[in-house]
């Protein structure tokens, strides 16, 4: 394990692991059991967390949970208090993942206040993570909201291929696969839309909460 934590630092930097709360960083009070708990019951704790509000929405994820989990950690990472949560993979390699700390209302940046997103969505970054995703390739997991990206902010080859009838400026990226694969909501619709953006072929318009639940399982399972 201290292996882990040790080539981990070589990919995101500095980070320290606490075993008491610290105070001189915010710690959500739904963290502060974590630090008195075993790693199974850290586990347990953090799987009830997501059970709460996303039982059906991450059901395949969650049973990842509850096959690969090794422990959580408390740590602070550029100078704010994260939970890294450990895996091991089917291969017996460690894979780590990174929670941000929920967000409140008035921390929400402005140009992501104005899309009208889905209120369960909404719920994961104010209640669970403002981002969650493997450490080392910054994807296969959530964005944080303030890295959350327009299509249209980006060039796209594909676009001399394909034809599309909507417009890249209301379709905001929150996820990447690391593969060439994005999940976006689609705003040019009255209620908004999944679509999987790719950079080598024609999008799919798609379940929003299955394909999240989906890669965001494959990320542990099949990296």
């Amino acid at each position: 394990m201290n292996e882990n934590l040790s080539n981990l630092k070589k990919h995101i930097g500095e980070f320290t692991v606490f075993g008491e709360i610290p105070q001189h960083i915010i710690v959500p009070a739904q963290w502060h059991p974590l630090i008195n708990l075993s790693p199974k019951h850290r586990i347990k704790h953090i799987i009830a967390t997501w059970s709460k509000y996303y039982d059906e929405e991450f059901s395949v994820l969650l049973e990842v949970f509850r096959k690969r989990l090794v422990t959580i950690e408390l740590i602070e990472h550029e100078n704010k208090a994260a939970l890294l949560y450990i895996f091991k993979n089917p291969k017996g390699d460690y894979i780590n993942y990174i929670g941000h700390t929920p967000l409140l209302a008035y921390e929400v940046p402005p140009n992501i206040n104005k899309f009208p997103w889905p209120n369960k969505f909404q719920e994961f970054y104010s209640q669970v993570h403002n981002g969650w995703y493997e450490a080392e390739s910054h994807a296969l997991g959530l964005l944080p909201l303030d890295e959350f990206f327009s299509l249209s902010d980006m060039e796209w080859g594909i676009l001399d291929d394909i034809t599309i009838d909507f417009s890249l400026d209301k379709i905001l990226c929150v996820f990447s696969n690391s593969a060439g694969g994005y999940l976006c909501w689609n705003f040019n619709t009255p209620e908004p839309t999944g679509l999987v953006w790719w950079d080598d072929e024609e999008p799919d318009f798609a379940d929003f909460w299955d394909i999240l639940d989906e890669w965001s399982a494959m990320g542990i399972e099949e990296y």
